[in-house]
């Protein structure tokens, strides 16, 4: 509820609700975040708050979806955000999938755990998580997105690699559970820094990116679930093994395209649907 409720205030503050937009005070003066402001325009910007103020700056929201930005634009633009959303997609079902059927298979034969150990499973992998988390930040310093990335992607399929042989072992069960954690931690915000790097984008890649996490937590959840029912608990891992073999594949064509993907030229910067107009020599924030 407090997410909800936070953005309702900000959409209220913004004058962005339309029932209710009468009398509050926006929270800049001046979407300075927005405008393109030139050294001669300061001005008109100082003067802009003055103006009643209007969602100029939330117009665009929906930009990327109009096919006039789309023009002239490479076939690797497209590849490289559906490569990028599909390395999410797995990797964030994996997420899902794993800490949703972790203890359904421990209590399973072979391994039969009982059921108050097997228990601690998920809060084992979702506390690995925070820490690999919490240990990317200092690390992403050191590394390039692009590298965090692959060791992420590798170390899972060899986690699950190792789960599969050693699939009557309860201690590398709980071994191989903390890895994954580790592993799957940094993915997504590496993976949104290495799109990032390619397309200096503004907000569509973002969408498209988070879109294809969320929808790959959704459904792998829903496969992997009807797939036990059917197929018995060891399948469990070979789907998570086949997620991740997936998911090095498309890694593998997002880096593919990413060597083919064009580098931006001054004279194309402004053109590019997802570069973000600079202003020159203005203090003001890129959007």
């Amino acid at each position: 509820l407090p997410v909800p409720i936070a953005v309702f205030f900000l959409l209220y503050k913004e004058r962005m609700v339309p029932c209710f937009n009468g009398s509050s005070h926006p929270l800049l003066s001046a979407d300075e975040l927005a405008l393109e402001t030139r050294p001669g325009d300061k001005d008109e910007l100082s003067t802009a708050g003055q103006r009643p103020h209007t969602a100029a700056g939330h117009e665009d929201l929906l930009s990327c979806c109009q096919s006039k930005n789309f023009r002239g634009v490479s076939f690797t633009y497209f590849a490289v955000h559906i490569t990028g959303a599909l390395v999410l997609f797995m990797t964030d079902g994996i997420v899902g999938e794993y800490s949703g059927f972790v203890y359904s298979y421990a209590v399973e034969e072979p391994l039969a755990v009982v059921h108050k150990v097997a228990g601690y499973l998920p809060s084992l992998f979702w506390g690995f998580i925070t820490l690999g988390r919490l240990i990317s930040i200092p690390v992403s310093y050191r590394m390039k997105p692009a590298t965090m990335v692959f060791i992420n992607v590798v170390g899972v399929l060899i986690t699950f690699l190792l789960l599969l042989i050693f699939s009557s072992s309860v201690v590398f069960l709980f071994v191989g559970t903390a890895s994954l954690g580790l592993f799957l931690s940094s993915t997504f915000p590496s993976m949104l820094a290495y799109t990032e790097d390619i397309l200096q984008y503004k907000g569509c890649a973002t969408t498209v990116l988070v879109t294809g996490a969320g929808i790959g937590e959704m459904v792998l959840q829903l496969l992997v679930g009807s797939i036990i029912h059917d197929r018995g608990s060891y399948s469990f891992l070979v789907c998570g093994m086949i997620f991740g073999c997936l998911a090095f594949t498309f890694y593998a064509l997002l880096v593919f395209f990413h060597r083919m993907y064009p580098k931006p030229s001054p004279e194309l910067d402004e053109a590019s649907p997802e570069k973000a107009a600079v202003p020159e020599d203005t203090g003001q924030y890129q959007r």
